[in-house]
């Protein structure tokens, strides 16, 4: 538009609302339709300047001194009489120039008139057929210094590219390797890996607890072990009534739902509870420190062992184990009466007739499981068969008591008269699985 507007020699002014090249008479621009100022009135003395700084003043006197026009040269066409200004679409646009002496002109060479109005005819478009894309067999391979930020080459101008380059096909990944073959199986520690079996093990242990408490304890006459809690005098009923509140608590418990943290705490001094209240009503048994070393030994191999079966690589589990067993070995190797109780062992499975060797062979099982415990220091990722041993130790009692019910006889009349007594091994096995695994529970969280 801007260069149409040149050869027609008429003024411009550029769009108030969008800035295009519009006539100088124009009211309306043709491009966006707004409005325009109406242009200044101006009279014949004032010298009107083109875009290129030429007034038509100054064109006319350089009309005027040219030289008289060869014959061969066509004259210049009559300027056709100036017509209102009419609003047509882009498309048909007159362009024919302006007749006015003070309309803007083009610069004019000497010896040349103004060149002729140029008549816009809209061609339709015919779209060239589309030929197939045959991509060229050579490769066109560009100098480094050559391409944009290569060298000293720098950018390259507009419009220029440089042949396209094929982008390289991107290196396949390995696959990540299993997270203990990179950082080793000792970074892979369980999250809270007693949360169900310490739950099971509240409400199965606290089932037998209730049950043997509700077993009578004599059939003639008949007396349960609430009737210590209602006849009994001043402490007396404090034993019986532990007994009944751990088992009761340690079913409610294992059955609410509750985290693994709270839930190892409360089976922990619930079990503590059942062991140390009967001990505190009788202080000498805190003197005897051949039954008080041994009871600690116990309550630490046992969670060390649950601990060492699920942390594999654990250092604490492995002190715990040890002190368990040094505490549990100790009352065999320091000589009492000027004699070493595991020679006196030996000696009574040798000498002992009969069924008096049976005593001796338990005690020796016994001593045998506590050392074979000390293979909770082969090196992990192996358990060492921990869990497996945790639960023989805790299970050793129920077998004695068993073996000594089969030797001594008469299973018969204690079911009919005390079968309370069978139930006699219930509250220390169960009071250990209760500190066994809510010991291990506490320990293990802190380890996650």
């Amino acid at each position: 538009m801007y260069s149409q507007a040149l050869a027609t020699g008429e003024c411009v002014k550029k769009c108030a609302s969008c800035s295009k090249d519009l006539p100088e008479a124009a009211l309306h621009c043709v491009f966006c339709g707004a409005k325009q100022a109406p242009a200044p009135a101006v009279g014949p003395s004032v010298v009107a300047k083109t875009a290129f700084g030429y007034s038509a003043n100054e064109v006319m006197q350089q009309l005027g001194n040219q030289r008289p026009q060869s014959p061969q040269q066509p004259a210049p066409q009559q300027p056709a009489p100036q017509q209102p200004y009419q609003r047509h679409p882009p498309s048909q646009q007159p362009l024919a120039p302006s007749s006015s002496p003070h309309a803007p002109t083009v610069m004019v060479s000497p010896g040349g008139g103004p060149p002729p109005p140029q008549q816009y005819n809209p061609q339709p478009y015919n779209p060239p057929a589309q030929q197939p894309y045959n991509p060229p067999a050579q490769q066109y391979n560009v100098p480094p210094q050559q391409q944009y930020g290569y060298g000293g080459g720098g950018p390259q101008p507009l419009g220029i590219h440089s042949p396209q380059q094929g982008t390289p096909q991107p290196i396949p990944a390995a696959p990540t390797p299993y997270l203990g073959a990179q950082t080793g199986a000792a970074s892979a520690r369980p999250i809270e890996p007693w949360r169900s079996s310490l739950k099971l093990m509240m409400i199965v242990w606290g089932a037998v607890l209730l049950a043997a408490f509700a077993t009578p304890m004599s059939t003639d006459p008949m007396i349960f072990n609430w009737d210590a809690i209602i006849h009994a005098p001043g402490t007396a009923k404090v034993v019986p009534l532990v007994w009944a509140a751990a088992g009761l608590l340690s079913l409610v418990l294992g059955a609410i739902p509750l985290a693994a943290l709270p839930r190892g705490v409360l089976a922990l001094v619930l079990g503590l509870a059942g062991i140390f209240v009967p001990m505190a009503l009788h202080p000498e048994s805190f003197s005897e420190w051949k039954h008080l070393v041994p009871l600690v030994g116990g309550l630490l191999l046992v969670p060390g062992l649950l601990v060492r079966n699920e942390y594999t690589h654990s250092l604490l589990s492995r002190v715990l184990v040890t002190i368990g067993v040094v505490c549990l070995l100790v009352p065999y190797l320091i000589p009492e009466g000027g004699q070493i109780p595991l020679v006196m062992i030996f000696k009574g499975l040798i000498e002992a007739p009969g069924e008096a060797k049976i005593q001796p062979i338990l005690m020796l099982g016994e001593i045998v499981l506590v050392v074979m415990c000390l293979l909770a220091w082969m090196p992990g990722p192996a358990t060492a068969a921990a869990k497996i041993f945790a639960w023989a130790v805790l299970l050793y009692p129920v077998l004695v008591f068993v073996v000594y019910l089969l030797v001594k006889g008469g299973i018969g009349d204690i079911v009919s008269k005390t079968p309370g007594a069978l139930m006699a091994w219930a509250q220390p096995v169960a009071y250990a699985v209760l500190i066994g695994y809510g010991a291990a529970t506490v320990f293990g969280k802190q380890l996650e």
